[in-house]
């Protein structure tokens, strides 16, 4: 099968470093026909063009290593159930955890608790985090173009879906960071405005 090199390299952005976690340290190639990775705070997932034999996960360091020979010019990588372009690989030995379980489904609804402060405009993430889909929409539409990617936050506490430009072949998910209100520096900046 082969995959567009822009997917694999948006990918990467979003799989696991964590040695603990090395079932999340590479590329999962699903029968579902998608392409997915997480780190547990964020993912992306590509719809493919093919749907490989089997369930696999590809390891981090040898997708690298494949897009790097393949070169910045390549547009297409070959994956075999053995090998990605020239590197020869071993899956991970390991389960994939569901990923469709985050995937929002527009059906997420704001608590109506009082004081829940759920809503959208309540929602905080992580800054790095959405930097690196600024650097995903680099790779999936085009250096230069500003606002490729797009949050659409329905709750302050439900997974959010990241959108890339006019790409409806991938799609990203970032958890949103729990914040409860600093009451100190409320406080602080009522005693300074008052004085």
């Amino acid at each position: 099968m082969l995959i567009a090199t822009d997917l694999l390299k948006a990918a990467l952005i979003c799989a696991s470093q964590e040695e603990s976690r090395y079932y999340l340290r590479g590329v999962h190639l699903s029968t579902s026909g998608h392409l997915v990775t997480t780190d547990g705070h964020r993912m992306f997932v590509a719809r493919l063009t093919d749907r490989p034999a089997a369930d696999v996960i590809i390891p981090y360091s040898d997708v690298q290593a494949a897009l790097k020979l393949a070169g910045a010019r390549a547009q297409e990588i070959e994956i075999t159930p053995e090998r990605i372009g020239q590197i020869a690989y071993q899956p991970v030995d390991g389960t994939f955890p569901d990923w469709r379980r985050v995937v929002p489904t527009g059906e997420e609804t704001p608590s109506n608790k009082p004081g829940a402060n759920d809503g959208a405009e309540h929602v905080h993430f992580n800054n790095r985090y959405v930097g690196d889909f600024e650097r995903m929409a680099d790779i999936l539409c085009g250096k230069g173009k500003l606002g490729q990617s797009t949050l659409h936050p329905v709750t302050a506490s439900a997974p959010c879906l990241v959108t890339f430009g006019e790409r409806a072949d991938c799609f990203a998910v970032i958890m949103p960071v729990r914040r409860k209100l600093d009451r100190t520096a409320v406080l602080t900046r009522n005693v300074v405005m008052a004085g």
